[in-house]
């Protein structure tokens, strides 16, 4: 039988769902490290600013915020939360850091002890990056037209900017992106976080 060891994003539904390709976040770099990358961030800027050369800066701003910068908050979010509970599983008097699913021919073995430490690590690291990416993004790109994108309520994730209304609606509807009223709240959150690193309230969006 064969046995996989799971990363803790590998079991992490909400970047499941989304259908969000993480092709530049590692998770299975060093302790903390989320980049393997340190020039990432950079390079997101300037593919941004070659995106609204091409196309527009609904579709660059789409790119760097509705979609990377995003993807970041919601990989903070996510590890704050995995912190969070598995604080509640360590009070349990039978608490057992090992669990192991089976699955068809396959046993998946999670570690809630490494999850802890590396999402522990990741949260500095993640606030320190995201602080470093508003400067970024506020030097290449006028404060009006990122307040004119966040005040849009654009969709968030890959699809965010890619998709069409009719294609993301498609794609709702035939399961490939999971909607539903847990992930519009989870949506929200990230996106009241997104709107105070840029120094906004919901209050501004009206």
């Amino acid at each position: 039988m064969e046995f996989i060891i799971l990363t803790e994003q590998m079991i992490t539904t909400q970047f499941i769902r989304r259908d969000v390709p993480y092709s530049h976040i590692v998770y299975n770099t060093p302790m903390g490290k989320i980049f393997i990358n340190d020039n990432q961030i950079q390079e997101w800027v300037q593919a941004a600013e070659g995106i609204t050369e091409d196309f527009g800066i609904e579709k660059g701003l789409g790119y760097l915020i509705g979609e990377k910068f995003y993807n970041l908050v919601a990989l903070l979010h996510d590890a704050r939360k995995t912190v969070r509970e598995i604080d509640e599983r360590r009070k349990q008097p039978d608490y057992n850091p090992i669990r192991v699913t089976k699955y068809k021919d396959k046993e998946f073995t999670t570690n809630f002890d490494e999850m802890y430490d590396r999402d522990k690590e990741r949260i500095p690291e993640a606030e320190k990056l995201l602080s470093e990416f508003v400067i970024l993004i506020r030097e290449s790109f006028d404060p009006h037209e990122i307040q004119g994108y966040l005040q849009s309520h654009p969709r968030l994730g890959v699809h965010g900017h890619i998709a069409t209304e009719e294609q993301h609606e498609f794609m709702v509807q035939h399961g490939a992106i999971e909607h539903s009223i847990d992930t519009e709240i989870q949506d929200a959150l990230i996106f009241g976080d997104m709107l105070k690193y840029f120094g906004m309230t919901p209050d501004n969006l009206s």
